[in-house]
């Protein structure tokens, strides 16, 4: 097994594999957040290492900033990674761009900010492909993935994006206004997750070309139903082991999100 290295925008179907794929043994490889084993998540310097290990794919995550600037954060909360605790809606770019976002990884790291969506685009251009995972939770949309797509087409990486989110109301929005960037529905069995869509059933209602399941629901029968029914690719998450990277890989997952990522190329290589 290999990783793919091609561009993402050929892998990437409308809901169907085509004979090349079919034939081509090469896995997508993402770093979660970055490099975040080795590095504070979603901070340039963790998205600098995936560059620094020859990884060919980043998985970041994306919330709108009081002023609708695109910051690179997972959180809804500052807290956890700041220390500040406030809402990243409730704050200013300028501000939120102040905080010290790596501090609380290690004293080497004190003073990473929270990126913007286009600095990432500066740092690592078309040299990797990109998961950009929605983090909103209302039903209406609020610009996020209007935010996104044109941040995305202004840097000219509308052939290396694939665009994510638990929310399926983003999904269908992020299609409607720019069907040229691929989709994935995201879910796993959690209690903050509705249960209608714990098992990946918004691809009935909405069809995408990838899933995201989270990894520990990636079986025999769910394989079966993302690809084979659903006509969807599966990228998984969050995968650090490599004996559970080969098992995935053999039950046809298309794709890898790890926080160690070199160690998963290494079983994929």
């Amino acid at each position: 097994m290999r990783v793919k290295r091609t561009n993402f925008r050929s892998v990437l179907t409308t809901g169907s594999i085509s004979r090349e794929q079919a034939a081509d043994p090469g896995v997508l490889l993402f770093g979660h957040r970055g490099y975040s084993a080795l590095a504070p998540e979603n901070t340039l310097a963790a998205f600098a290492l995936l560059l620094e290990h020859n990884i060919p794919g980043v998985e970041l995550d994306v919330r709108l900033s009081r002023d609708g600037r695109v910051m690179v954060i997972h959180d809804e909360n500052l807290k956890r990674v700041t220390g500040l605790d406030a809402l990243v809606q409730d704050c200013r770019a300028s501000k939120l761009r102040r905080l010290d976002a790596g501090g609380w990884f290690g004293q080497a790291f004190r003073g990473e900010g929270i990126p913007l969506l286009e600095e990432v685009f500066e740092l690592l251009g078309d040299r990797v492909y990109y998961d950009v995972e929605l983090k909103w939770r209302p039903k209406r949309g609020g610009g996020l993935e209007e935010a996104v797509v044109d941040r995305i087409r202004a840097s000219g990486l509308t052939d290396r994006c694939l665009i994510s989110s638990f929310n399926p109301y983003c999904i269908r929005r992020v299609q409607e206004y720019a069907p040229e960037i691929p989709t994935a529905h995201i879910y796993a069995i959690h209690r903050g997750i509705p249960v209608l869509l714990r098992r990946g059933q918004a691809g009935f209602v909405i069809p995408t070309p990838f899933t995201k399941p989270r990894s520990d629901q990636v079986n025999l029968v769910s394989a079966f139903l993302q690809r084979r029914v659903l006509r969807s690719q599966i990228l998984t998450w969050t995968v650090d082991d490599p004996e559970e990277a080969t098992r995935l890989v053999h039950l046809g997952v298309r794709g890898i999100i790890s926080n160690h990522p070199s160690r998963i190329k290494a079983v994929l290589l």
